[in-house]
């Protein structure tokens, strides 16, 4: 149609859990589910929104990742509050801070 500027939207990425990452992916936290409590104690670990994780280790047991360069287990209730996206520009094996 003339006159008429398209519209360029930019596309969301679906959140999922960190739960829902595969080994060896880099994300990015989008929000903190739950209370005062585990927020508080996830953002002492360095997990806040905005900050990029890479997952090591998801399969049973503790949720393993690399924040900042240290390494950090949490429990399979905490990982499912914490909503990712995924990185799809950052290169395999290295992490963005």
């Amino acid at each position: 149609m003339e006159g008429e500027k398209l519209k360029t939207e930019e596309v969301e990425k679906p959140e999922k859990t960190l739960l829902d990452v595969k080994e060896g992916k880099e994300v990015t936290v989008k929000k903190i589910l739950g209370g005062r409590g585990i927020r508080c104690r996830l953002e002492g670990l360095g997990l806040y929104p905005g900050q990029k994780v890479k997952v090591l280790k998801s399969g049973w047991g503790p949720v393993l990742i690399e924040v900042y360069g240290r390494k950090i287990g949490l429990g399979r209730g905490q990982a499912a509050k914490i909503l990712v996206t995924e990185e799809e520009n950052s290169p395999k094996g290295q992490i963005n801070i």
